[in-house]
């Protein structure tokens, strides 16, 4: 029996579709394990298989290889997504912190000494968004 799997994601519009594709319950199973994070073990652990199936479906089943691909593709996005949008909340708190007359003045001075600090986008040594590795490499 074949299970189809679909790209199934908040953050669709940011990516490209991810074309179905015919893979057993197992590897659909691991795919979408893959998909949220969770490490080869992890999934293995979950969809009832030995962490070095997945291993031997990836080098030798083209169809599994893509769809891990694909899915650690949009983990990788949905991550930097979400990263982004920290790092704008994260200064918007340190923009209030600094305007506030009510921050205190060690408190304030120590917002502004962390901004300083940072490396100046998009200058060598900005350390945002940092890549995401394939957990299978």
């Amino acid at each position: 029996m074949q299970a189809v799997v679909h790209h199934n994601s908040s953050h669709s519009s940011l990516c490209a579709p991810i074309p179905p594709v015919s893979l057993s319950p197992a590897q659909a199973q691991v795919v979408g394990a893959l998909a949220q994070g969770l490490t080869v073990s992890a999934a293995a652990r979950q969809a009832g298989v030995h962490r070095t199936t997945i291993h031997h479906w990836r080098r030798n089943e083209s169809e599994f290889r893509a769809a891990v691909e694909n899915a650690q593709r949009e983990y990788a996005a949905v991550l930097n997504d979400e990263m982004r949008e920290l790092a704008a909340t994260a200064l918007k708190t340190l923009q209030k912190l600094l305007e506030s007359p009510d921050t205190p003045d060690f408190v304030r001075l120590k917002t502004a000494l962390a901004v300083l600090e940072r490396p100046h986008f998009p200058e060598p040594g900005w350390h945002f968004p940092v890549r995401i590795e394939s957990p299978l490499k």
